[in-house]
C-alpha cells in the first residue's frame, strides 16, 4: 500500500481513469520499492538531478523486475508507470532513440491458457471459499478484473434470498474500459457461493450493500488466486499464460456457441451498435442453454450451502488449532476427497488426531463458537426456506 502521506503519489494516481489507476498503482508500489524513496522524495532528487540519474534507474527497473522473478510485461508496466508520473509534474524523462526503443520494444505475446470445464472443476475442488468466489463468479460473469473488484454486497442480496433460479440476472453494470453496459447472470455454480460470501460477510459484520464481495488492493491479485488454484489442482498449462482474464475467455467462447456475437459481447460489456441490443430476457434464455457448457453443477442443491458453511467452519477450526493450510489439502489428496461431504469427514478425522477428541466434539468452545454458530444458523435458514412450498 502506498503511503497515504505520499502526497506526489497520491495526487498523480487519482488524476487516472480507474481503469488506469489500479495498473499504475500496482506496479508505481514495485518502482517506490526499488527506488527506496516516496514518491515527494523522488520529485526533490530530480529537481537536483543534472546527470540524468532518473532516466538510467528508470531503464535499469526493468532488469530488476525480472530478477525479482516479475513477467516481461510488469516490467515494462513500471517503466510506463514511471514515465507518468514525472510527465504529470512536468518532469519529462528524456531518453536516447536507442533507450526509447528498449522501453518500448514489443515483447513476445503470450497465448492465454484456454480453461475447460474439467479444469474449472478441478479447480473448484483444491478452492476455500474465497477462492471459489473468484472463479465461479469469474467465469459466470465475465467481468474485466478491475470491474470485478468492484462488485459489491448490495449488488447480490435481494437476488440470492429470493428463491430465484439460475440465470439469475443481477443487472447492468457500467464498464471501466469501454464504458458500456454488462448484462450479468449468476449461475448455478456461483448461486450457492455468493450464498456462502454473504453469510461469511454477515458474521464478519459487514453488512453495509457498498461493502466490497472483495477487499483485495490489486487487480492483480485475482490472476494471482488463478494461477495458484492451477496448480493445486494439477493442472498442466504448458507455455501458456494463465490469468484472471482467462475466465472473461471461457464464459465468451462457450456464450458464441449458443448466441449471436452482439450477444455475448452484450453479456460481458464489448461495444455493440445500439441497434443490436436486446432484452436481459433474451439473453437469458441463450445464457441458460450455453450453462450446459459452463458450469460443472447443474443444479443448485439445498444441501450444497449447509455443507459449505460447515467446511468453512471446520477450517477456522482447524487454524486454531495450528492445523496449516498445507496439511488441509494433502489430507484431501490423499483421501481424494473432492465432493464437500468427503471433505468434511477428511477434515474432521483429520482435527480428531490432531487432538485426540471425537469427532463432533472437536474443541469448538476454544475458537469463536458463537461464530460457528452463527455461520450454521445462516445455512439451516438457507435451507428451510429452498424447501419451502
Amino acid at each position: 500500500m502506498i503511503n497515504e502521506n505520499d502526497k506526489a503519489s497520491n495526487e498523480w494516481l487519482n488524476s487516472q481513469k480507474p481503469s488506469t489507476r489500479g495498473t499504475y498503482r500496482y506496479a508505481w508500489k514495485i518502482f517506490l520499492e526499488y527506488a527506496g524513496m516516496t514518491g515527494d522524495q523522488i520529485l526533490e532528487s530530480r529537481k537536483m538531478d543534472k546527470e540524468y540519474a532518473w532516466e538510467h534507474k528508470t531503464l535499469n527497473v526493468m532488469s530488476w523486475a525480472k530478477e525479482k522473478g516479475l513477467s516481461d510485461n510488469t516490467a515494462k508496466s513500471i517503466t510506463t508507470a514511471a514515465r507518468s508520473f514525472f510527465a504529470y509534474y512536468r518532469m519529462e524523462l528524456n531518453f536516447r532513440h536507442s533507450e526509447k526503443v528498449k522501453l518500448t520494444e514489443t515483447e513476445p505475446v503470450f497465448e492465454d491458457y484456454r480453461f475447460s470445464l474439467e479444469d474449472m472443476r478441478k479447480m473448484y475442488n483444491v478452492a476455500d471459499l474465497k477462492e471459489r468466489y473468484v472463479l465461479c463468479c469469474g467465469k459466470s460473469f465475465g467481468l474485466r478484473a478491475g470491474d470485478f473488484l468492484k462488485l459489491t454486497r448490495g449488488d447480490f442480496d435481494a437476488l440470492i434470498n429470493n428463491h430465484n433460479e439460475p440465470p439469475i440476472f443481477v443487472g447492468e453494470k457500467k464498464t471501466g474500459k469501454e464504458k458500456v453496459s454488462a448484462y450479468l447472470f449468476i449461475d448455478t455454480d456461483a448461486q450457492p457461493i455468493i450464498k456462502a460470501m454473504l453469510d461469511q460477510m454477515t458474521s464478519q459484520g459487514r453488512t453495509k450493500p457498498s461493502e466490497r464481495m472483495l477487499t483485495y488492493s490489486d487487480e492483480e491479485e485475482l490472476s494471482r488466486v488463478i494461477r495458484r488454484l492451477a496448480v493445486k489442482a494439477g493442472i498442466n498449462v504448458g507455455n501458456k499464460r494463465v490469468r484472471f482474464h482467462c475466465m472473461r475467455k471461457f464464459l465468451s467462447d462457450n456464450l458464441s456457441r449458443f448466441m449471436s456475437e452482439s450477444k455475448w459481447k452484450q453479456v460481458v460489456g464489448k461495444k455493440i451498435s445500439e441497434n443490436a441490443y436486446v432484452s436481459a430476457e433474451t439473453l437469458k434464455d441463450d445464457y441458460k442453454r450455453a450453462m450446459v457448457e459452463t458450469t460443472f453443477t447443474k443444479h443448485t442443491l439445498s444441501g450444497d450451502i449447509a455443507n459449505l458453511a460447515k467446511l468453512e467452519a471446520l477450517k477456522a477450526i482447524a487454524r486454531n488449532m495450528d492445523i496449516t493450510e498445507t496439511q488441509m489439502r494433502d489430507i484431501f489428496k490423499m483421501r481424494k476427497a473432492e465432493t464437500l461431504p468427503e471433505q468434511i469427514v477428511a477434515l474432521e478425522n483429520l482435527m480428531q488426531k490432531h487432538k485426540g477428541k471425537a469427532a463432533g466434539g472437536m474443541a469448538f468452545e476454544q475458537v469463536a463458537a458463537k461464530e460457528l454458530a452463527k455461520i450454521l444458523m445462516q445455512a439451516l435458514k438457507q435451507v428451510k426456506e429452498t424447501v419451502k412450498p
